[in-house]
């Protein structure tokens, strides 16, 4: 037979609910019978109306009463005092043993003005940070220009750099794999192919997307954007639908990741190697002489 250890405290607790209920006794009564504080009984009688005995009559008992009627309606004790004009330690002491319902109407209603007040006073704040942000962005929009194209090989260097897939001194595989899910990044990588010598016909392009999207209509969406053909387009990779994860693209606007694979592409490969050894090798000489470049 398992033995099971019972809390001597919760004996105690139960044993002051059932005296506070049947005799009544006073908690003056119960503090020195327990021998316990204040705190520790108030702890203990949650939930339990106070003896009748104890209730003297007085001019604010209908006033109570209703203060016991709004906070089982799911008002907080400040709402009570405002309502009934009165102290919110009085408010406490009427409706103070009695938990607050965080799924009632009123509740509820408390939440939803908050949520509107703080977005309110948000509004503004978003408005003008938008305002400045798409501010920057023209501004540097006009300081960079067109791009020639020395420069979008390097960009497109780094850019693969940091996205696309390497190749490995213990598994060799000089190949071009970029996967991103930016068009505007994949726009940018497709002229860096063109410079290397490929057509866009030439390349093929895979779907990467979660299995609750639609695939066909996330690779009709990529080859209308970068205006690629249709048949150019492999079997789709599917993802696995994690529930327990919070995915935030979801929606209409995800359309997943695309992967760009350019065939028999050792030589470019070694190129974008070379350049992103020749920008670093740059990068970090500048760094050490404190900007100087020779």
């Amino acid at each position: 037979m398992v033995m099971t250890q019972h809390d001597p405290e919760d004996g105690r607790r139960a044993e002051a609910r059932r005296l506070r209920v049947d005799p009544g006794l006073s908690r003056a009564q119960l503090m020195k019978m327990f021998g316990v504080g204040n705190g520790t009984l108030t702890d203990w009688l949650r939930g339990i109306e106070p003896p009748e005995w104890t209730r003297r009559p007085r001019a604010k008992d209908d006033k109570r009463a209703e203060a016991v009627e709004l906070r089982k309606a799911g008002w907080s004790l400040k709402d009570i005092a405002q309502r009934l004009e009165v102290a919110k330690s009085t408010a406490f002491a009427w409706v103070g043993h009695i938990p607050l319902d965080q799924d009632s109407e009123r509740a509820r209603e408390k939440r939803e003005l908050a949520r509107k007040r703080v977005a309110g006073r948000w509004d503004s704040f978003r408005q003008e940070r938008d305002q400045e942000q798409e501010a920057v962005w023209r501004q540097t929009a006009d300081e960079i220009g067109a791009l020639t194209d020395r420069e979008v090989l390097l960009i497109g260097a780094v850019a693969y750099w940091c996205e696309g897939t390497k190749s490995k001194p213990w598994a060799r595989k000089d190949l071009l794999v970029f996967i991103n899910s930016d068009p505007g990044l994949l726009e940018t990588y497709l002229r860096f192919l063109e410079l290397g010598g490929y057509r866009i016909d030439e390349l093929s392009y895979r779907v990467s997307i979660h299995e609750t999207a639609d695939a066909e209509a996330a690779a009709d969406w990529w080859a209308q954007r970068l205006v690629v053909p249709r048949d150019c387009f492999r079997k789709p990779t599917i993802k696995r639908h994690v529930p327990l994860t919070r995915r935030g693209n979801v929606g209409d606007d995800y359309h997943g990741c695309l992967t760009v694979v350019a065939p028999r592409s050792r030589h470019l490969y070694w190129r974008m190697e070379g350049v992103v050894r020749a920008v670093t090798r740059q990068a970090s000489s500048a760094f050490s002489r404190g900007g100087e470049v020779r």
